[in-house]
């Protein structure tokens, strides 16, 4: 196995590090939407990409260090003798600087997304196996990243979480939802959150979501997940009702549940369970995850608009899809993703694309959330720019459900 031969590989690049006290540094390095690119472009061009990536990888490394491939667009990156992490993430910049122009795989160009994790030896682990899987960790969190790159150990460690754990969590109650608030920004009043789901393990302490998802959905658990999430967030969406609030839920479909069969049922029972009138909801889906099926994604959200469900776009800005995909999506709402509202002060380019996107949707009739307000300038450049919700640090962080309606009715 392919993996065998990597902690093969790393058994005396290991030794050498704890021996001679110099560190070594393994970047666990993923490529993203190659589902999407099968569908959209051909199998000949995603393994073709895959073949370019591990070149490039190569081309952007010190004589001594190595690529290792581990399959499905995935590879390991060796680097020994390095001074300490900052010097790893040299390297991780410098690996994905690679991939900023198009590549060009099966005779057209493609922009690849990558992201990279990193681990050191020995700080974060001194034996293989539980190196590669703090970088792997690691890697599943730079995804989410604006840079796309993370080191390990600024994050709870919680490595090899077991499919078994997370279905007990689910029926024992240790999972539970946090609220984010979402600003109207024109009359300065919070009307809706963000339902974002939080694991406290009973021995691990807290489980990252970009741990416990990625679990949910590589184990055929994103069924029972999805389900939880969904009754959780139309639950509190009861609660506040129950108190004579107002309060919209925003909730997040992954790609995996996205192309779940019966999804729209779930919903809906969970709407007539709950007594929850549709405009309480609005269901966030990413642009990877509408490209995977575009036919049946469609189908699925045209039927949750008609009831009256609201549909956002998350993350918009990121994904490699073409926009040409939203003639057929009945899309509600964008969510500009946080990479691009965070620097607009101090960058003229980000600023440019805000006031693009903002206007494109407007033109296309959907409103706007711009996500990663940290303060009260971008607030107000928001603002300027005609944009309607915004979501960020800056309006409120994720707390306890039960908190967030309190807090909500006391400033009502």
């Amino acid at each position: 196995m392919i993996e065998s031969g990597l902690l093969a590989r790393l058994e005396p690049l290991v030794d050498a590090s704890r021996g001679k006290g110099v560190p070594l540094g393994v970047l666990m390095v993923g490529l993203q939407g190659l589902r999407e690119l099968r569908i959209r472009s051909g199998y000949a061009a995603a393994s073709e990409l895959v073949e370019r990536a591990g070149a490039l990888l190569r081309e952007a490394l010190r004589p001594g260090d190595e690529v290792v491939e581990l399959g499905r667009g995935d590879f390991a990156v060796l680097l020994p003798n390095l001074r300490d992490g900052q010097h790893a993430l040299l390297a991780a910049a410098r690996l994905l600087r690679q991939f900023e122009q198009p590549v060009v795989a099966d005779g057209q160009p493609v922009l690849a997304s990558v992201a990279v994790g990193i681990a050191m030896c020995p700080e974060h682990a001194d034996q293989p196996d539980r190196l590669c899987r703090q970088a792997e960790q690691a890697m599943l969190m730079a995804r989410h990243e604006p840079d796309r790159m993370r080191l390990c150990g600024d994050f709870p460690v919680a490595p090899g979480i077991d499919p078994a754990d997370l279905l007990a969590a689910i029926h024992a109650g240790q999972l539970e939802m946090h609220l984010q608030p979402v600003l109207d920004i024109r009359r300065k009043a919070v009307i809706g959150a963000e339902a974002l789901a939080r694991w406290t393990h009973p021995v691990r302490g807290v489980v990252s979501p970009a741990v416990f998802v990625p679990v949910a959905e590589n184990s055929g658990m994103i069924s029972q997940f999805t389900r939880w999430a969904i009754n959780a967030s139309l639950q509190h969406a009861a609660e506040a009702r129950a108190q004579g609030l107002a309060l919209t839920i925003s909730m997040n479909l992954s790609a995996t549940a996205f192309a779940e069969r019966g999804l729209v049922e779930q919903i809906l029972g969970a709407l007539r369970l709950w007594d929850a009138a549709p405009r309480d909801l609005v269901v966030e889906v990413t642009e990877t995850a509408i490209v995977a099926d575009l036919q049946r994604g469609a189908v699925q959200l045209k039927r949750l608009n008609a009831e009256g469900i609201r549909v956002s776009i998350d993350d918009f800005g990121v994904g490699n899809a073409s926009v040409a995909y939203l003639k057929q999506f009945p899309a509600t709402e964008m969510k500009i993703d946080q990479s691009f509202v965070t620097h607009m002060l101090g960058d003229l380019r980000s600023m440019q694309l805000v006031k693009a996107m903002i206007g494109f949707a407007h033109t296309m009739g959907m409103r706007v959330v711009a996500e990663g307000v940290e303060d009260t300038d971008t607030l107000q450049a928001l603002a300027d720019l005609n944009c309607n919700l915004a979501q960020g640090y800056g309006i409120g962080r994720p707390q306890p459900a039960a908190e967030f309606i309190a807090e909500f009715a006391r400033n009502r």
